[in-house]
C-alpha cells in the first residue's frame, strides 16, 4: 500500500481524527449548506445505526481529499479516516470514513474538500438509521450489476434510490472483477475501481446504507470455489469497497459474511464462495464452521430470519448453480437443522439473471416459506418462461430489475410484500404473503 505525498497523510489512519478543518483557516469559510453536490466523486454509505455510519470514497492517486461533516444545525461532526488504500500502478484508491455522534432526527452532510484550496469538490446528504425504531424493514434486494450494460446501469440506480428503501442489500456480483481481463490482483483492483467509478449507485445526492456479500464474479472468477488462489486478496478488497466494521446491530461472521439485527428481524449474509467445495462431489456450500455458526445463531431465539446467498437455494436449473442441485445432501442437512429452530426462515438469492419468487413446500421446514431471487439489475438476462420451468415459481421476470421488499414480524412469522421494478420504472410483478410457523 502507498500513501499520499502530503505530510499529514503520513499519519496512521487511526490518528486522523476530526479532520474536517484540516487545521487550516481556509476551510473556515466553507458554506454549511447542502449546495456542493456534483456527483463527480463516487461515495457509498455502509453499515449505519442510530449514532454512527461508515462511508467509503473513491479517490484519485496523488490527489488526496479532505473531508468535512456537519449536521442540519450547522455543527461539525466527529469522524475518523480509518483507511486510505491505493495500489501501485493504478490511479484510483479508496478512503474509509467512520462517523459517530449522530442523532436519528437530524440530516447530515459529507463534503469532499480540496485540502489545498478549501473548495468543496462534492457533497452527499445522509442520515443515521434507528434499527429498533420500527418493526418493519423496507429494503432493496439487488444482484448482478455489470458495469458493461451502460444504458440500464444509468437508469436502474436512479429508479432504486427513488424508492427510498431503508437499506440496500447487494447479494452477489456487485463487481464483475473477471470480465475482460486475466485474473490478477492488479486486474481485480482495477475492476473494483472501474465499477465504483461507473455505477450511479455511488453518484446519488442522498446516500442509502448498503450491505453486501459476494458471489463468484466479485470473488474473482466465474463459478469458482474455495480453491481460488487469490481469495485472500479479493476478500481484503471486498471488505475495503463493500464491508463494514462491527458495531451495534451488525457483526462480521465468516469470510465476507455478516449478520444484521434490525427491525425486529435477523438478516444473515452468507459467504458462498470462500469455503465452498467443488459442486456435486458430496461437499458443503458454506463450509462446516460457517454453517454451524448460522444454525446456532438462528436457533438462539424465535425472531424471524432472512438468509441471503449469492447462489439460489431451491433452483434446479440446467447450467445454473444452486444449493439444492450442487450440494443436495448438505442442503438436506441444513434444512433439517433449520426445521428444529423456532424462528421462521425466509431465503434470498441472486445470480441467475432473472427474478422469481418460489414457494417452498412445508415438507422442508414444517411450514410454507419462500425464496426471493433478485437478478439482475443490469447484466445479461434470460427469457426464463421459455428456457426454465419451475413448479415452485409463483411470479417471475427476465427483464432488468430489482426487488423492493417490506418485511414485518408477526406472531410466529413475518408478513412480506415484494415488488419488482424494471428499467421503465414500472412494476414487473408484486407479491404478498405471510410466512408463519405452525
Amino acid at each position: 500500500m502507498k500513501t499520499s505525498r502530503r505530510g499529514f497523510l503520513q499519519l496512521s489512519a487511526s490518528s486522523i481524527i476530526g479532520y474536517s478543518a484540516l487545521n487550516s483557516p481556509i476551510l473556515g469559510g466553507v458554506a454549511e449548506a447542502a449546495t456542493g453536490f456534483s456527483g463527480q466523486i463516487p461515495i457509498c454509505q455502509h453499515m449505519t445505526n442510530a449514532y454512527s455510519t461508515q462511508i467509503s470514497v473513491l479517490t484519485e492517486y496523488g490527489n488526496p481529499y479532505g473531508y468535512k461533516v456537519f449536521d442540519s444545525l450547522g455543527r461539525n461532526v466527529t469522524f475518523q479516516i480509518q483507511a486510505r488504500e491505493v495500489r501501485a500502478g493504478y490511479h484510483q484508491g479508496i478512503d474509509r470514513i467512520s462517523i459517530t455522534g449522530l442523532e436519528p432526527q437530524l440530516t447530515y452532510y459529507l463534503q469532499v474538500v480540496d485540502p489545498d484550496r478549501g473548495t468543496v469538490l462534492d457533497e452527499r446528504v445522509f442520515k443515521s438509521l434507528k434499527l429498533s425504531a420500527k418493526n418493519k424493514a423496507r429494503f432493496a434486494l439487488v444482484s448482478c450489476a455489470c458495469d458493461f450494460y451502460k444504458t440500464h446501469a444509468r437508469v436502474m440506480w436512479d429508479h432504486l434510490f427513488a424508492q427510498k428503501p431503508d437499506m440496500i442489500f447487494l447479494i452477489g456480483d456487485a463487481v464483475y472483477a473477471d470480465f475482460g481481463c486475466p485474473t490478477t490482483e492488479a486486474d481485480i483492483w482495477r475492476r473494483y475501481c472501474e465499477t465504483r467509478f461507473r455505477l450511479r449507485h455511488f453518484r446519488q445526492p442522498c446516500l442509502i446504507p448498503t450491505l453486501a456479500v459476494w458471489d463468484d464474479h466479485d470473488y474473482g472468477r466465474d463459478n469458482v470455489c474455495k480453491s481460488f488462489g487469490l481469495k485472500t486478496t479479493t476478500k481484503k478488497m471486498f471488505h475495503l469497497f463493500f464491508g463494514s466494521r462491527d458495531t451495534d446491530g451488525f457483526k462480521n461472521t465468516m469470510g465476507v459474511g455478516s449478520q444484521l439485527n434490525a427491525f425486529g428481524q435477523r438478516f444473515y449474509f452468507m459467504d458462498d464462495r470462500y469455503f465452498r467445495d467443488e459442486a456435486q462431489c458430496g461437499g458443503m456450500m458454506w463450509g462446516k464452521e460457517q454453517q454451524e455458526q448460522l444454525i446456532d445463531s438462528i436457533c438462539q431465539n424465535s425472531k424471524p430470519a432472512w438468509i441471503f446467498n449469492g447462489s439460489q437455494f431451491f433452483g434446479n436449473y440446467f447450467k445454473q448453480e444452486s444449493f439444492l442441485k450442487d450440494f443436495g445432501k448438505n442442503f438436506t442437512d441444513v434444512l433439517t437443522k433449520l426445521r428444529k429452530c423456532t424462528a421462521p426462515v425466509v431465503f434470498g438469492s441472486g445470480d441467475v439473471h432473472f427474478s422469481e419468487i418460489m414457494s417452498v413446500d412445508p415438507k422442508y421446514l414444517g411450514y410454507r416459506t419462500y425464496e426471493y431471487t433478485s437478478s439482475g439489475i443490469h447484466s445479461m438476462n434470460f427469457p426464463v418462461k421459455w428456457l426454465y420451468k419451475n413448479p415452485r415459481r409463483e411470479v417471475f421476470t427476465w427483464h432488468h430489475n430489482f426487488l423492493i421488499i417490506e418485511s414485518a414480524p408477526v406472531k410466529n412469522g413475518m408478513h412480506i410484500k415484494a415488488k419488482s421494478i424494471n428499467a421503465r420504472n414500472k412494476i414487473e410483478f408484486s407479491h404478498e404473503v405471510t410466512v408463519k410457523r405452525s
